[in-house]
């Protein structure tokens, strides 16, 4: 039996895609959710380089109950493919220079610094 997301779980998935892409620094993207469904998976993401536009699309969560949680998580998931994308393309164009991947790397670094060592509002790191 399909465990497909209902249009309620799909506005919670997309208000969670919003709060990632903040949290990430992804605002150099436009992420949009694609009409078709994702295929054997609970949530794809699809990239047009030229655009900077990435595609989600949710698809069917099998064994996985929909949970505010677990469509964050799943959010999260497909976010830091995004996240990622720059130092995947990077990473395998033969032409890439030292330089340009060693910028990638710290990008992310640099993020993963901050987001790492901000204190919440309880003063905890």
């Amino acid at each position: 039996m399909a465990n497909i997301p209902t249009p309620h779980d799909a506005a919670y998935f997309a208000q969670s895609v919003k709060k990632w892409q903040q949290v990430l620094n992804l605002g150099d993207w436009r992420i949009e959710k694609g009409v078709k469904p994702a295929k054997a998976a609970m949530a794809s993401v699809e990239f047009n380089d030229a655009a900077r536009l990435a595609t989600y699309r949710l698809g069917d969560f099998g064994a996985e109950k929909i949970t505010p949680d677990s469509l964050d998580k799943t959010a999260l998931h497909e976010l830091l493919h995004v996240f990622l994308h720059d130092l995947m393309v990077t990473a395998t164009d033969p032409k890439t220079s030292d330089e340009q991947l060693e910028a990638q790397e710290h990008r992310i670094i640099n993020l993963l610094e901050r987001l790492l060592t901000t204190k919440d509002s309880n003063g905890r790191s």
